[in-house]
Order: C-alpha cells, then sequence, then structure tokens
C-alpha cells in the first residue's frame, strides 16, 4: 500500500476525531445572563468550572441528580472545589439551545469539566457517585 495514502488517511482520521471531540471555552457571551455569572464567578474565584446539560423528561438525568449529585459527599467536593453551573435543554430561550448545540451536546446527561482557565478538561455522561468523585478530584 503507498505510504502516502496510509499517511493522508491517518492525518483525515486524527483530524476528524479533532473536530468530533474538540475541546471548548468556558466564555461569557452575553446572551445568558446565568450562564456569563457562572463564567464570571470561575474567572473571579479561580475555580474550575462542571457544566451540567440535563433535562427535566431525561431518566439518565434523573437517576444522576438521585443516585449521585444528591449525596452529600459529592455535593461539598462539587461547591468546594468548583463553579457548578446546570443548563436545563427543557428551557425554551434560544440561548439556551445555542449553548448545547455550540458545545456539540448530544446525549443528556453530558457533564463538562473546565480548568480555572476555562479550558475544557474532559466531558462524562451518567456515572456512579464513586466514578463522579474521581472524576471531580482528577479536575481539581
Amino acid at each position: 500500500m503507498d505510504t502516502k495514502l496510509v499517511a493522508g488517511v491517518v492525518v483525515a482520521a486524527v483530524l476528524l476525531i479533532y473536530w468530533l471531540h474538540h475541546s471548548s471555552t468556558f466564555a461569557a457571551d452575553g446572551t445568558d445572563p446565568g450562564w456569563d455569572w457562572a463564567v464570571q464567578q470561575s474567572e473571579s474565584k479561580k475555580l474550575p468550572t462542571v457544566v451540567l446539560f440535563t433535562a427535566d423528561w431525561c431518566p439518565g438525568c434523573q437517576a444522576l441528580h438521585a443516585n449521585v449529585l444528591s449525596r452529600s459527599d459529592i455535593w461539598d467536593e462539587l461547591h468546594q472545589h468548583y463553579i457548578f453551573h446546570t443548563v436545563n435543554i427543557n428551557d425554551a430561550r434560544p440561548q439556551v439551545r445555542a449553548h448545547a448545540q455550540k458545545l456539540g451536546i448530544s446525549v443528556i446527561p453530558t457533564l463538562i469539566r473546565y480548568d480555572a482557565n476555562q479550558k475544557e478538561t474532559d466531558r462524562t455522561h451518567n456515572m456512579t457517585a464513586e466514578q463522579m468523585m474521581e472524576w471531580l478530584k482528577a479536575g481539581e
């Protein structure tokens, strides 16, 4: 097989993976006061941020809230070391849908972790409380 062809396919695959899993920046955009407030809090307190995209009708989201986010150890870890912002995609405001679309949210729940410089460090979906604690500690 031609090495140039193989190299081209590898480069194309890497670019496709990067495009599909691009990292985002948590930035104020002036369209959603809640979003902008969370960005401002992260910047002023120099804390990382976790953004949760959820919906009231979503069974996985309900399980995440009931079995993970409701635990006091998770709640304490989240609120002592992060700015936590929830985006409910049931919200009909266009800016809410725009954030979800811009960030490529196609599955809920989706949790995005940003560092204190507002750069995305990881994203995940539903997890156990133990996995959530590990995920939070990894981002501190």
